[in-house]
């Protein structure tokens, strides 16, 4: 008697096998795609603080060109006729930066606006880090004519 074999399925053994290549398989894949997103995430978050930091940054640059002096006491930039015209606040406590009570940043480590003779030096440091600064002169009332920008 002739026995007929019938080699049309598969054995335990090879559907335990591709089951297990498949888990390690989509393991890897689920670990690159969750890391992808976490990479994606952080540097959202970052170019989101840079261009927070360089609309403020912005923001000085253009008020200072709108008046003629800066009193570094109270950090207000002021008309011809002495009249304050724009005010920046830094609250270390809820680490924001405000224009005329309005925030205009937030997540903000550190804010200064420093006069130097005709010049203004400005430095922004955000938590997370980053940090930019510039140097602004005035000129003859009607703005700043040296912009000396620098980013970390």
């Amino acid at each position: 008697m002739w026995f007929i074999k019938n080699n049309r399925g598969f054995t335990l053994v090879e559907v335990l096998a591709v089951i297990l290549i498949l888990s390690i398989v989509s393991t890897i894949l689920f670990s690159i795609l969750s890391s992808s997103k976490e990479t994606n995430k952080k540097q959202l978050e970052n170019n989101e603080q840079l261009s927070e930091l360089s609309y403020v940054l912005k923001l000085i640059t253009k008020d200072m060109r709108k008046t003629i002096t800066y009193d570094p006491n109270n950090s207000t930039f002021k008309n011809r006729d002495g009249s304050i015209q724009y005010t920046y606040i830094f609250d270390a406590e809820k680490n924001t930066i405000t224009r005329n009570n309005e925030v205009i940043a937030t997540h903000i480590h550190s804010f200064s606006l420093t006069s130097i003779g005709d010049s203004i030096s400005i430095n922004i440091e955000s938590i997370n880090e980053h940090t930019i600064s510039t140097q602004l002169s005035f000129r003859s009332g009607d703005g700043a004519k040296d912009e000396k920008k620098s980013i970390k």
